[in-house]
């Protein structure tokens, strides 16, 4: 698989660049930006990592029967073509991710991702949005330990890396650990997150994002029609990342 330059010059396959994955993460986490209420860890800023991840190969790390990662993703967030090849759609009324995407890459939060990616050859989308996905999500998920990494990897990628921390945040305090919910991943979380059951903390954090989703449709009731597929999605994760 070819891999998407991250050193600052502009990839080959898709031209982008690092200063688009921070503009990408900026966007993400600009809805977790306000104050906390409980004082912020000390946390070391969070910026897209020299090299991408590799995934998981060993058999006690691979799920068996799971794509590799994080082609995994794609297949969840990606629709086809009569060929079979990823395609490029446009959202539905109500959608918060903007008017068009492939593969969960949306013009809004990814726009130069979402307009590289959606120009290649449909034959070529599918490499191309896992590399993306997998530098974008790296910052958060390399600094966890190995076994919630792909898990992580899907929750941050569908919540953002802000939204995703704070389910995992929400997760630790539902299984005894007292930590701020900031959105702020530093070493008070980090501690937390080594006490727990892994399988447990991503039952919790599961719990904790399909509870905020259902909160999310009381105010907004145009957002109910999302959550069977936000159900479905967290079934599918929890089976393929949560057993082993």
């Amino acid at each position: 698989m070819a891999k998407f330059d991250i050193s600052g010059s502009a990839s080959r396959q898709t031209g982008l660049t690092q200063q688009d994955r921070n503009n990408a993460i900026r966007m993400e986490f600009e809805p977790y930006s306000k104050p906390p209420q409980q004082p912020p860890e000390q946390t070391a800023r969070i910026e897209p990592m020299s090299e991408y991840v590799k995934p998981p190969t060993a058999p006690a790390q691979q799920p068996s029967g799971a794509l590799p990662l994080p082609l995994q993703t794609v297949e969840w967030e990606g629709r086809k073509d009569k060929q079979g090849n990823l395609a490029v759609y446009k959202l539905p009324s109500g959608d918060m991710g903007g008017n068009y995407e492939v593969a969960g890459i949306n013009d809004r939060y990814h726009p130069e991702a979402y307009k590289a990616i959606s120009s290649l050859p449909p034959q070529e989308r599918a490499k191309a949005a896992a590399e993306y996905i997998q530098g974008y999500t790296a910052p958060l998920v390399e600094r966890l330990p190995q076994p919630l990494q792909p898990f992580t990897q899907d929750l941050a990628f569908n919540r953002g890396l802000g939204g995703a921390t704070k389910y995992i945040q929400q997760g630790l305090n539902a299984l005894g650990q007292k930590v701020a919910v900031d959105g702020g991943f530093g070493p008070k979380t980090l501690a937390a997150i080594n006490q727990v059951e892994p399988r447990a903390l991503m039952r919790a954090a599961s719990d904790a994002q399909l509870q905020d989703e259902y909160k999310r449709a009381e105010l907004d009731p145009n957002r109910k029609k999302f959550i069977p597929g936000l159900e479905a999605r967290i079934r599918n994760r929890l089976s393929t990342f949560g057993q082993g």
